[in-house]
């Protein structure tokens, strides 16, 4: 339905850049940018997925990884491989982040699911809030997570379910309240689907034959902490150098805070 007849509004809604996304964030807590990475990036993300995964598992161990509940999870996967800072400069995702959490918003996390196919179980397939074990909600989001697809969502593959509104109540719901009104997320690779971190989902049983992977780039404001502290490296212009909290890491005493604190200054007047 379009443009649809109204009457008794006290106030019209104005089309802007993006506000589709934005209001659909704010009442449902979750959006879908299609087409958001080409398929010579999911492509080569899917490779380097894989490749990351297994060689964390390798490090860390199979059996050690499944006793903590991570197995099939590769983090801080821009660490390892470049081609997944692609996803942080993403124009639509970077307005989003930009617009509801502000130009100094940080990558909190970024973490790749790789769910099993076949019906096997994930750790990711309980229903969760990316700020977990919060039972409070704030009027504004705090933190917003950007899934990248790199495989088709579809219902065989278990496309992740989102709970419309649950970002604004503080406690999650009844479980045929869930099962009612769950929304599963059915969109095509390349698709980024935004949600603010305070809404409930969880991944969905994959039955297809093939594992069903994502990336997901949790963004924050700088009061909460990193996940995993980011390395510096040589090229990344100023903005990436913000997202990834490299001018905000905490300094070892009080000079070198100063010394970090005048240099900036100092850039800010050349």
């Amino acid at each position: 339905m379009t443009n649809p007849a109204s009457y008794g509004l006290t106030q019209a809604a104005t089309a802007t850049p993006h506000s589709l996304a934005l209001e659909e964030l704010a009442r449902n807590g979750f959006t879908i940018l299609t087409e958001a990475l080409s398929p010579g990036q999911t492509a080569t993300m899917r490779d380097a997925l894989d490749a990351v995964l297994a060689a964390q598992t390798a490090r860390f161990g199979a059996e050690r990884l499944a006793a903590i509940g991570d197995a099939g999870q590769a983090r801080a996967l821009l660490e390892e491989a470049p081609i997944f800072l692609d996803i942080l400069q993403v124009a639509a995702l970077e307005a989003l982040v930009e617009a509801l959490l502000g130009p100094a918003a940080l990558v909190m996390q970024q973490n790749g699911i790789a769910m099993p196919p076949q019906g096997a179980a994930h750790h990711q397939q309980s229903w969760h809030r990316d700020l977990p074990y919060q039972s409070w909600v704030a009027s504004k989001p705090l933190a917003l997570g950007a899934l990248a697809v790199l495989d088709d969502f579809t219902a065989v593959s278990g496309a992740t379910f989102f709970l419309p509104g649950s970002q604004s109540q503080p406690d999650f719901p009844s479980a045929a309240y869930a099962a009612r009104w769950a929304h599963q997320a059915i969109t095509p690779s390349g698709s980024i689907v935004v949600f603010d971190a305070m809404c409930f989902h969880s991944g969905g049983v994959n039955r297809g034959h093939a594992p069903r992977r994502a990336v997901n780039t949790l963004f924050g404001i700088p009061l909460l902490a990193q996940q995993i502290a980011f390395a510096d490296r040589p090229g990344l212009d100023p903005k990436m150098r913000q997202r990834l909290g490299l001018d905000y890491a905490p300094q070892p005493g009080v000079d070198a805070w100063r010394e970090g604190r005048h240099r900036r200054l100092a850039s800010r007047t050349a």
